[in-house]
């Protein structure tokens, strides 16, 4: 890690960036599980690492990607250990345990045992027990990896309605998840902060241009202010531009009155994918 600094409020914070990048070490040192070699890190104001650790543990809950549960026990049992440990009486363990289980939408399993549970399932639960003691800071590393695209959506749409009242500070190496749930967004590449902010200022300030294809029975090329060409045949036109909005209404006027056919239209908007290749030179995938 080198001079990794940033602040998050309510709402999601995302650590983006593939395994490797930093990510998990950062989170581990903000929850209060790993030691860092230098620098402060403060949450609902008490240094986690300072004379104020325990008022900033109670703050923070922390879900790392492999939540310890006892495979033997229910749902409901398991949180009402995750209770006990955070010093909550076994009655409000319970009332609390119930009412998470409602919030993650596993209430009616509360009875089947952590052995008998789906991944989506477990992500879930995992959640709760780091809800459990009604923390202001929410912690999450990976927490949809290994999650087919459907089971990823119900929970971070999960994860959204948890951040309208809580900081919400999570990590992936997935780029749409973090271009459609995050409020704000930290790029790390080799252990640093390389860019951060809005998702879509990310993506205005750092992406390179939209691509608009055209294909069909097409007779001719041409050129059209504020977009460039980048392949022309009479079968597909390929032009790249900062206003595609602007610019694609102006290609199908000029196609139409030349009398081409147009069969396909495809505008290939960048996304924080390409963010992250633009300012790394490497592909989130292949890293």
């Amino acid at each position: 890690m080198d001079g990794v600094s940033f602040t998050a409020g309510k709402g999601v914070t995302m650590l983006m960036g593939p395994n490797g990048s930093g990510k998990t070490t950062t989170l581990s040192i903000v929850a209060g599980a790993l030691a860092p070699t230098k620098g402060r890190v403060l949450v609902c104001d008490y240094e986690v690492w300072g004379s104020g650790w325990e008022k900033a543990r109670e703050c923070i809950g922390f879900a790392p990607q492999n939540m310890p549960f006892r495979e033997r026990l229910t749902l409901l049992e398991n949180l009402i250990w995750y209770g006990l440990i955070r010093g909550i009486g076994f009655r409000e363990s319970k009332r609390r345990a119930l009412e998470l289980l409602e919030t993650v939408g596993l209430r009616e399993h509360y009875k089947k045992k952590v052995a008998q549970i789906s991944g989506g399932m477990r992500r879930r639960l995992t959640i709760a027990a780091a809800l459990i003691g009604d923390p202001e800071v929410l912690i999450l590393d990976e927490p949809t990896s290994g999650l087919d695209p459907s089971a990823r959506r119900v929970l971070w749409n999960l994860i959204r309605d948890i951040a309208r009242d809580k900081t919400v500070i999570a990590s992936t190496h997935i780029a749409e998840d973090a271009e459609e749930n995050a409020d704000k967004v930290l790029i790390f590449h080799k252990g640093k902060i390389v860019a951060s902010g809005e998702p879509e200022l990310l993506i205005r300030q750092y992406a390179p241009e939209a691509v608009i294809v055209v294909e069909g029975a097409l007779k001719g090329s041409f050129e059209i202010e504020g977009a460039k060409l980048l392949k022309s045949s009479q079968k597909e036109l390929r032009y790249s531009t900062r206003d595609p909005d602007h610019v694609l209404p102006l290609i199908i006027e000029k196609l139409l009155s030349q009398g081409s056919k147009i069969e396909k239209v495809e505008v290939r908007k960048p996304g924080l994918a390409e963010v992250y290749l633009e300012l790394t030179g490497v592909e989130l995938s292949e890293v």
